[in-house]
């Protein structure tokens, strides 16, 4: 008996032929890249010939590297090749990529080809041309400057490494560790980022010893100077912090700004110590008070603000009350061993005492001089015999000195904001504060980067060039990260929708890495002969897969 052959019946499949790959929300990030269209600014100034053997350009190479700094893992950013074994590539970069594509030596030819073009001539170029297509445009560009230093630990060979590598724009130094690290060697990175989305426009490697002051207006002479080589550009109000407040250096800008005047000025230090009913204080909005200084020469025309801001206020009288506290504790032990002196005659332990007082910060002394009788000789003294006197010493009390602790109680949650915007009718004491507080936003991003899970706060190559072209990865992955989560809330906005919180409540801001969170889960499912699946796609996600727009909709295969 002979049987047909079906032709329709399909072989089965054996477990080994079924491939699932994850995409969790890789996928969102890699859309974001894809829509910025980083891959092809970078391939446009770095080209890479495939006919030399090259599978991936350097685009798609700095594209791997920002996935993998915004994966939150601690995968190093520049071992991606292990970051990217079982993830969906082909649904991140397309069919015939293979993590072994992004091995070491593949992606550090890329960061010396970033090196070798300019860091922040690149990040600057690729920047300016994102923040003209994709930020709202402003009469007047917003510019948030600020530094951070970053530290560098492992077997770093700093001294070599320096010997081969002169020309490099950071060098690794002692200096002063914003991270409280003084034991280690730094590089310092400055920041400029704009607009409400608080997109990185320029960024620039600096010597690890490098100061404030003079970073500041270095980096904006450079600023001019690429500006000027554009066809166009807007009108800047630079804001930073009090460090971009240098008297000689702000007389005569091509920008406008504002900022914090130092309390190291003899003025700022007398209106910050004053008494509050020396003023008559307006109120404003989340528990900040202040009053217009209006108009203040200091050989430079400038507006002043005094403010108060109740939070500061409480957060300041906290470290307040333990410097004095501990204060008391080291003035005890001086006090100690001031009763231990003896003295000549009463008038000099009492300038002993006032002397001394006058050196304390915060408190005063309640003190006696006693006097110290003593037999003049040796062994029991004969009947009748009285002590003759041998010297004075303190007795001393510490007492808190409300006068003395007066100032410095004055001045807690009190600061001065200046600009030399004098044409703006606008500017006020709500302008003014509202502006200065979106300096957090330069903050946040360095708080980003900075992230233990970013795995970027501690650098360990060895390379001072390959260290200063890691900066602007790290600085892209900054720009992809604020551009999602500014389009997202944009949308909620616009839409007048929510998502839940980590608490369970809805919000219309929720921040990217929580939305990053949520995504996990979702794999790729590779099944020969048949189409791909995507799996893992609860309501809640496809919901928000769908507010990031058709693009990551679309990729993520929802309709």
């Amino acid at each position: 008996m002979s049987y047909p052959f079906n032709h329709n019946i399909k072989p089965a499949l054996n477990e080994e032929d079924i491939k699932i790959e994850a995409l969790d929300y890789h996928g969102i990030t890699a859309a974001f890249i894809d829509k910025l269209k980083i891959v092809e600014r970078i391939d446009a100034r770095l080209p890479v010939s495939k006919a030399h053997g090259a599978i991936l350009t350097h685009g798609q190479r700095v594209k791997a590297m920002i996935i993998n700094g915004l994966g939150f893992t601690q995968s190093p950013i520049y071992l991606s090749h292990h970051f990217f074994e079982n993830k969906a590539l082909s649904v991140l970069f397309g069919e015939g990529v293979s993590h072994e594509h992004f091995n070491d030596d593949a992606l550090g030819r890329t960061l010396d080809a970033i090196y070798t073009y300019g860091v922040t001539a690149l990040f600057a170029e690729i920047a300016n041309e994102i923040a003209h297509e994709f930020m709202p445009h402003e009469k007047k560009q917003r510019l948030h400057l600020d530094t951070t230093s970053l530290k560098l630990s492992g077997d770093y060979a700093v001294d070599e490494a320096l010997k081969l590598d002169k020309e490099t724009l950071a060098l690794p130094m002692f200096g002063h560790s914003k991270d409280h690290r003084p034991d280690l060697k730094q590089v310092m990175l400055s920041l400029t980022v704009s607009g409400p989305a608080n997109l990185p426009i320029w960024l620039e490697g600096l010597n690890g010893n490098s100061q404030d002051k003079t970073n500041f207006h270095e980096t904006l002479a450079q600023i001019k100077e690429f500006r000027a080589a554009l066809e166009k550009s807007p009108d800047i109000l630079v804001i930073a912090d009090s460090a971009l407040y240098v008297q000689n250096k702000l007389v005569d800008t091509f920008y406008t700004w504002i900022t914090r005047v130092p309390e190291n000025i003899k003025l700022v230090k007398e209106l910050v110590e004053s008494d509050k009913s020396d003023f008559t204080w307006q109120t404003l909005q989340d528990g900040y008070e202040g009053v217009w200084l209006g108009q203040n020469d200091r050989g430079m025309r400038q507006h002043w603000g005094l403010y108060y801001s109740e939070q500061a206020n409480k957060r300041e009288t906290i470290t307040l009350n333990n410097r004095i506290e501990k204060a008391l504790v080291e003035v005890q032990k001086k006090v100690n061993e001031l009763q231990k002196v003896s003295f000549n005659c009463e008038k000099d332990a009492q300038q002993a005492a006032l002397s001394f007082e006058k050196k304390l910060k915060y408190h005063k002394l309640k003190y006696d001089v006693k006097p110290v009788k003593k037999f003049t000789r040796r062994g029991r003294p004969k009947k009748g015999e009285t002590p003759q006197l041998a010297h004075y010493q303190l007795q001393i009390s510490l007492i808190q000195s409300d006068k003395k602790q007066k100032p410095y109680r004055n001045k807690l949650g009190r600061f001065i904001l200046a600009t030399n915007d004098l044409n703006d009718p606008n500017i006020n004491l709500k302008t003014l504060i509202t502006s200065y507080k979106e300096q957090q936003g330069v903050e946040r991003g360095f708080r980003f980067i900075k992230d233990p899970q970013f795995h970027l706060n501690s650098i360990f190559l060895k390379k001072p060039a390959r260290i200063n072209a890691l900066m602007m990865i790290m600085t892209l992955c900054l720009m992809v990260y604020n551009a999602g989560e500014y389009g997202i809330r944009e949308t909620l906005k616009s839409k007048n929708e929510t998502v839940l919180n980590q608490v369970g409540k809805a919000t219309s801001k929720p921040t990217m890495r929580w939305l990053f969170q949520r995504m996990n889960g979702i794999n790729v499912v590779l099944i020969p002969g048949q189409n791909t699946l995507i799996t893992g796609l609860s309501e809640e996600k496809k919901k928000i897969l769908r507010l990031f727009g058709v693009e990551i909709a679309s990729l993520y295969k929802l309709a």
